[in-house]
């Protein structure tokens, strides 16, 4: 697997924040920037038609990096008081051999995910004891609203001839996230949304379980993060020649990065 060059990395360093953001200071008015870069070993799930030409998606999680030709991944969020923002960026390139009525062919992928949005801490009940940080222990409950922007590119070689179909487009979501301190050092977070509601043509879903090891470095913190997550999605378009260009495919594995909260 090859990255991309670090400037990209650094604007892809945007939802683990949303996998693991950790309260360095106490303070309810102070700001905190979290930075949260992470790999996430996806399977790959659905299928994919272009031109007419339907292509199965299948690969599973032992071959995930075997198939992955390039990745960047990462979040950022800011927060101050009950409110919070975050950007989440993946890009993803893959490449597997599929059949098609018996026959080999090759399907190319590159799938680039930009998810944002706002939290508001709506529920906010302490817990008995402290965190590592000196902070009360609580569990916390915060509805999320914002917007999922994906471009998508599928090329197939088949030896009838290649074919391609890229297309891009933006869902607004609405989402859940819940948290607690388990312990001074532990977090635990679920996080749910859904996007392009009441829209057939255009819909996703995705969740995630985050597990945080949190401990204080350098003025700030740092946290260890391991979870896992799905993203689900479906998108159809027709071209002007009639043709249909349909991404169903899912991506879900585990995921564990480092994020650090200043």
């Amino acid at each position: 697997m090859k990255f991309l060059r670090p400037s990209a990395l650094i604007l892809g360093m945007a939802t683990m924040a949303s996998t693991g953001s950790v309260q360095a200071q106490s303070g309810a008015d102070r700001w905190r920037v979290t930075v949260s870069p992470y790999v996430w070993a996806t399977s790959l799930d659905g299928n994919v038609t272009l031109a007419g030409r339907y292509a199965p998606v299948d690969v599973p999680f032992s071959d995930a990096f075997e198939h992955l030709e390039a990745a960047v991944m990462g979040d950022v969020e800011v927060r101050k008081g009950r409110w919070g923002g975050f950007v989440d960026y993946q890009y993803a390139r893959t490449h597997e051999g599929v059949s098609l009525a018996g026959l080999p062919a090759e399907l190319g992928t590159r799938a680039t995910t930009v998810s944002g949005g706002l939290l508001y801490r709506l529920v906010d009940v302490p817990l008995s004891g402290r965190t590592t940080f000196g902070d009360q222990r609580s569990f916390r409950v915060e509805p999320i609203a914002g917007a999922r922007w994906s471009k998508l590119r599928a090329e197939l070689d088949t030896p009838l001839g290649a074919t391609s179909k890229g297309a891009d487009w933006t869902d607004l979501l609405l989402g859940l996230r819940v948290e607690a301190d388990a312990t001074e050092h532990w977090t635990l977070r679920g996080q749910v949304d859904a996007g392009g509601l009441g829209d057939s043509d255009r819909r996703s879903r995705s969740w995630q379980v985050l597990a945080s090891y949190r401990t204080p470095a350098a003025g700030g913190a740092v946290s260890f993060n391991l979870g896992y997550r799905l993203l689900e999605q479906n998108y159809q378009q027709d071209d002007f020649t009639g043709r249909n260009f349909n991404w169903n495919v899912s991506r879900h594995g585990p995921v564990i990065g480092l994020s650090l909260t200043y």
